[in-house]
């Protein structure tokens, strides 16, 4: 699958206009961590944006709360390159699950206060000044992936992912305009 049909094939709109940004977040998660054996395929990272739309959220950890700063890729990379029998493939799952549990954090963090401002489209800071633009589920994936397609060299090259991949997406989804 080319960028430009995955980004055509994430539109969730219309699955997810009942469900917060937290929640769905919370429900990828806790279909990553089922997932996390398998190597993810375009279809199985579609399979679970779509999903999330409907599955059981995983259950909220308080520790997460701790997380103040975005999930560096080479920290990630360092820790995991430092205990035995890691891959890259765990490398990119367990960026990915930091990912999550640092934007449901953030998003925890911001109900009642940040995310009640109407001018949130334009971006805001969260209590722990990372920025954000995006807060619904089809708004952040849209604008990772158009962010993946701006600076591709062509849009009809395929799309190789990786769980690095998911967490790339929300990232720059988050940060994105």
């Amino acid at each position: 699958m080319t960028y430009n049909k995955f980004y055509h094939s994430i539109n969730l709109r219309h699955l997810s206009e009942n469900r917060d940004l937290e929640t769905y977040l919370l429900a990828l998660l806790k279909l990553v961590e089922q997932e996390r054996e398998q190597t993810l395929t375009v279809d199985l990272l579609l399979k679970i944006l779509h999903d999330a739309c409907i599955s059981e959220p995983q259950k909220f950890d308080n520790n997460w709360l701790k997380i103040v700063t975005a999930p560096d890729e080479e920290e990630v990379y360092k820790k995991m390159n430092n205990k035995a029998n890691s891959s890259l493939e765990d490398t990119g799952i367990d960026y990915t699950i930091a990912v999550l549990q640092f934007q449901i954090a953030e998003l925890h963090k911001m109900k009642g206060k940040q995310l009640n401002d109407e001018g949130r489209s334009f971006g805001i800071d969260s209590e722990t000044g990372n920025r954000w633009y995006n807060f619904d589920p089809y708004s952040i994936l849209e604008c990772g992936m158009r962010c993946y397609l701006d600076y591709c060299e062509d849009d009809e090259q395929e799309f190789e992912v990786s769980w690095q991949t998911l967490g790339s997406l929300l990232e720059m989804g988050r940060i994105y305009e």
